[in-house]
């Protein structure tokens, strides 16, 4: 990918129209403070500790415009006569959007509104207004009249439809499927519909894969196999005979081109709470202000996936992303890679008579320069760190609320903990705790100025892990734990056979860098990192892993290939910074308690993180050097 800001730079010359369903989210966020009981109804009263309005549907896909392309944006649609109209107008003109084209009809249309209900970080039933509307066929004629008018001007036109009950009547579908037709070759057509995607022919179409699936049962009624999700795309152009995309959750998108070719970018994975609500429209953004500058449907397809990227971080909000998010976000993403693969042990190659698993690796040349991970690679001093880490979380989460919350609502936030733990293994304990923080505010059980700060965090959750570790050290000092019990299968004569054969050997952990060189030493392998022992020194922008990557890609030694650096770990954050550079990746699926065999639990992570073969631990990793064609 060319240099985003390249990209980018050249949106602010654009002019878009959106065209469509325009809506107000209201939010509410409730607590049980200060409330009373009703003098009039006797009915206990719920407290709002704070509220905000934003656009929604077309209205938010117009701003998400204006935020990453500072281009000019047309919105055309319809609001009622009303106090919610004049507030959804209000917003769309501070963010600089034209609202000179949007009709106000003063009978049977109420301006589209969602009242959206939050308590202990939990979404309520919603309250929907506008779900009777009638729109007037002389507004819906204007808009369409309007639109004609100044089509000349845009790049490309966005048509948005998300209501049921909005405005995208018969009339108003027959005149703008005519304006597309007759203006086809004049600007880009793209469409973001819910329940219309067979309608507006001749536009370029985003959809999820829910509504391409849905749409595949409606016209194969009979058929009871759905295609997987690139035959559909595939399938889907051969239909429409027009480009277009798919959106497939946290797995990124597809796209198929005007000749048939399918384009994919993969999923990025993110830590920490996610809210999808407004992730389409900043997928839908950025890749239209892509597409209309002139960009390729690829660069389009990376774009649009990195705005909804950060779209989703953003918490209770549509969650507009800036230019400098997105340039962050799509500079360097990680990457869920093999999806498919990492959630399906059936599909599973191993080399035969053993547990090595192969998942895109070929012959190599033996290692030049190779780095471990630290925790769960070679040591198992911090086995068992992840109930450690679930107990400080949950506690931390609510707070004084802990002896008397709910039960189901127990199962909620330890649901949310798993996935917190699940997604970070492997990260700096920094960013875990910054994330951590982020979810103590989410589910607001702890008042804000009680919330501690990441450091505080990491003090309580270290002081409890350290614990545990002390006392196996105590017992190895004593000799009672031996090496070969605090090590997984075969690590160290590993190590051995490499210092031996003139290898480079570094170490990457994200353990507090102190911490993993004392221990290091204290187990007798520390001497054989000849490149160096790195660890964590506390900033969430210093990573270990990415430092000493980025260290062997400045130094590596003429005659070194990218390919001839390995790296071993049982993280995905290790996989991916190698996968980036281009290096040889083996992930441990190690069972850190028995310490060797298997743990099924580490193999999908490992998987999305970019690991090209897995081995349970280094007893086996003799059979895996020799399909590789080298040996130690």
């Amino acid at each position: 990918m060319k240099d985003l800001n390249k990209i980018i730079d050249k949106f602010s010359n654009t002019s878009i129209a959106v065209i469509g369903d325009i809506c107000l989210d209201m939010y509410y966020f409730l607590t049980n403070e200060k409330s009373e009981i009703s003098v009039e109804t006797g009915i206990e009263t719920r407290t709002v500790s704070a509220f905000k309005n934003e656009a929604g549907g077309a209205g938010n896909v117009a701003i998400n415009l204006k935020t990453l392309g500072k281009c000019s944006v047309d919105i055309y649609g319809m609001i009622g006569e009303d106090s919610f109209g004049v507030t959804l107008r209000s917003i769309l003109e501070k963010a600089g959007i034209n609202c000179r084209f949007i009709q106000t009809q003063k009978s049977d249309w109420h301006t589209h509104v969602y009242h959206k209900v939050y308590k202990d970080g939990r979404e309520e039933p919603r309250y929907d207004i506008g779900n009777f509307n009638k729109a007037d066929s002389q507004a819906v004629k204007t808009i369409l009249t309007d639109l004609e008018s100044n089509i000349d001007k845009y790049q490309a036109v966005i048509i948005n439809e998300q209501i049921i009950h909005g405005y995208h009547n018969e009339v108003f579908q027959s005149g703008l499927s005519r304006l597309i037709e007759k203006y086809e070759d004049r600007c880009l057509w793209i469409t973001d519909c819910r329940h219309l995607n067979n309608i507006y022919n001749k536009s370029i179409r985003k959809l999820n894969n829910h509504e391409a699936r849905a749409l595949f049962r409606e016209l194969h009624p009979e058929s009871t196999d759905l295609p997987e999700d690139r035959a559909l795309a595939l399938w889907l152009h051969s239909y429409w005979g027009k480009p277009l995309i798919v959106t497939l959750g946290e797995e990124g998108a597809i796209a198929v081109d005007q000749n048939g070719q399918i384009l994919e970018t993969a999923g990025i994975n993110l830590i920490g709470a996610k809210d999808t609500v407004g992730a389409g429209d900043a997928f839908l953004s950025g890749l239209t202000l892509t597409l209309a500058s002139g960009g390729t449907l690829e660069e389009a397809l990376h774009i649009g996936n990195s705005s909804a990227s950060v779209s989703v971080s953003k918490l209770f909000e549509t969650g507009h992303p800036a230019v400098e998010e997105v340039l962050e976000m799509g500079s360097s993403p990680d990457y869920r890679y093999n999806p498919d693969l990492a959630k399906d042990d059936r599909k599973a190659r191993f080399l035969e008579n053993s547990p090595v698993e192969l998942i895109n690796i070929s012959q190599t040349n033996r290692p030049k320069v190779v780095i471990f991970d630290h925790d769960g690679t070679i040591s198992t001093l911090r086995q068992g760190w992840e109930p450690i880490m679930k107990e400080v979380l949950i506690q931390a989460v609510l707070g004084q609320s802990f002896e008397t919350i709910d039960p189901d609502k127990l199962k909620d936030i330890q649901k949310e903990a798993d996935e917190l733990i699940e997604k970070t293994t492997g990260v700096q304990t920094i960013i875990q705790m910054h994330a951590l923080r982020d979810m103590v505010r989410s589910f607001g059980y702890v008042a804000e100025e009680e919330i501690l700060s990441p450091l505080e965090y990491k003090k309580i959750y270290n002081d409890k892990l350290m614990k545990m570790v002390s006392s196996r050290v105590d017992l190895f000092q004593r000799g009672l734990l031996n090496l070969d019990d605090v090590t997984i299968k075969g690590a160290v004569p590993f190590l051995e056979k490499l210092r031996k054969a003139g290898v480079t050997i570094y170490m990457a952990s994200g353990t507090d860098q102190e911490d993993v060189r004392r221990e290091a030493t204290l187990l007798g392998y520390a001497d054989y990192f000849n490149g160096g022992i790195f660890g964590s020194v506390g900033d969430v922008n210093c990573d270990p892993k990415r430092m000493v990557i980025e260290t062997i890609i400045k130094n590596i030694p003429a005659g070194i290939k990218p390919e001839d650096c390995y790296i071993f770990g049982d993280g995905p954050v290790e996989m991916r910074e190698a996968s980036k550079r281009g290096f040889t990746r083996i992930g441990l699926v190690s069972d850190e308690k028995q310490r060797f065999g298997t743990n099924r639990d580490k193999r999908p992570r490992l998987i999305l993180g970019g690991a090209q073969a897995l081995i349970p631990d280094f007893s086996w990793i003799s059979i895996l050097s020799r399909f590789l064609s080298w040996e130690v």
